[in-house]
């Protein structure tokens, strides 16, 4: 009678060949040993590796689900509840995942190669990540994929300074190229300069090159600067598509080390343009959003700047919110800036309310001896409404602060 032979395993035993009698179905013969069969597969670190049994046998596929080529996989681990792999998990080696990102997030199923699977690990890890939705990360581009080589870069700056007819060439050179010399160390100060030199036609065509490409910008150590540039240097109603672009994303663009530039610069130059009321209104219509920023490293800038030149109604809000902790915000790192701001530019209500709930003597004694609140307590002594010297002779704080405030500069926390 014919036989047919296949590798098939003992429980603890390597595979060995059996003989099958040609009347008995293979997949009959099979079905016990495919839940052991499952751990061989994916634990096994040696000889036996993807379907591999010491270099001889294949494992046999199973025609009894559709979802994997065949295979069917028992449970390996505690963490896996179905009868087979799900789908592909996505590393998590301390990133977010993002779904918009290129390659490098997942790794195959079980029967991918573990030296593979090691390998898109590593280059997930060095793939920058976005900081939270809608912060595009800035482009890696290294010196190989500069635009323009320093020396060009050098050179056409030279003739921008010159100007007459050098002017016009150096024109027509970065046309087409804003944007990439904007991301490039070299070439963004091209731009700014060109910026700086060209007419207020030629100059809006090369911010035109810009537009959707704020929010990368924004977060680039390069081309942030080109945006403020655009902003300082040209009309209001021309740099007005920066305010829109950002849009969506204001608090976390306002936290931004470079982010929280531009939107100080559009405070300055575009305060009552509607693409920036919007993005002042974005931050500060949470008051525990609100409140955040300005005790954030980056954001307590915007909020100055916001007190400095925006709208009497975003001023008192800001009081309001400083006022919720007068004493905490004061002596705060970050905060206490923003303190500083209020006594000199909210409304003289609100500074009246603040100064005299700071001028109490129990608070303005603690202040006095707080590392970052006696920048707020030398403000306060400085003031026409407040008694310095009766502080004085009744706190040896304030007293001492006095003191050495005559005969030594204060530097400014860092």
């Amino acid at each position: 009678m014919a036989c047919e032979v296949i590798a098939v395993a003992e429980p603890n035993q390597p595979f060995v060949a059996q003989e099958l009698s040609s009347s008995q179905p293979v997949m009959q013969a099979l079905q016990p040993y495919v839940t052991m069969l499952v751990p061989v597969v994916v634990n096994a670190s040696g000889p036996v590796m993807q379907g591999q049994v010491l270099g001889q046998a294949q494992a046999v596929p199973v025609a009894t689900s559709p979802n994997y080529n065949g295979w069917t996989f028992a449970p390996s681990s505690p963490h896996m509840s179905s009868p087979h792999m799900g789908p592909m998990e996505k590393f998590n080696s301390g990133y977010d995942s993002y779904p918009d990102m290129a390659t490098g997030y997942e790794c195959g199923g079980v029967m991918e190669d573990e030296e593979n699977c090691g390998q898109r690990r590593r280059r997930r890890m060095r793939t920058p990540q976005p900081k939270a939705p809608g912060m595009i990360p800035s482009s890696a581009r290294g010196v190989e994929d500069a635009v323009l080589s320093k020396e060009r870069c050098d050179e056409l700056r030279q003739q921008l300074q010159a100007g007459g007819d050098g002017l016009s060439l150096v024109m027509s050179e970065i046309s087409g190229k804003v944007w990439p010399l904007s991301r490039d160390a070299n070439g963004c100060r091209v731009v700014q300069m060109a910026m700086e030199k060209a007419s207020n036609g030629a100059a809006k065509d090369l911010a035109a090159e810009l537009h959707g490409h704020v929010r990368e910008a924004a977060v680039s150590p390069h081309a942030n600067y080109v945006i403020q540039k655009v902003i300082t240097q040209l009309s209001p109603a021309t740099s007005s598509f920066i305010g829109e672009e950002l849009l969506g994303n204001a608090a976390r663009f306002a936290r931004h080390r470079f982010g929280c530039r531009i939107m100080c610069r559009l405070l300055e130059h575009c305060s009552s343009q509607e693409g920036t009321l919007k993005l002042i209104d974005e931050v500060l219509e949470d008051p525990s959003e609100a409140l955040d920023l300005c005790r954030h490293n980056f954001g307590h800038h915007v909020v100055q700047s916001v007190l400095e030149h925006g709208d009497a109604r975003y001023k008192e809000l800001i009081a309001e919110v400083l006022r919720h902790d007068l004493l905490g915000n004061a002596s705060h790192r970050s905060a206490s800036y923003v303190v500083e701001s209020a006594l000199s530019h909210c409304l003289e209500k609100d500074q009246q309310a603040l100064l005299q709930q700071l001028t109490h003597p129990s608070l303005v004694a603690e202040l006095a001896q707080a590392r970052y609140g006696f920048y707020v307590a030398k403000t306060l002594l400085q003031r026409p409404e407040v008694d310095a010297e009766t502080l004085a002779k009744n706190i040896p704080a304030v007293a001492a602060l006095l003191s050495s405030s005559e005969t030594s500069s204060f530097a400014e926390p860092c």
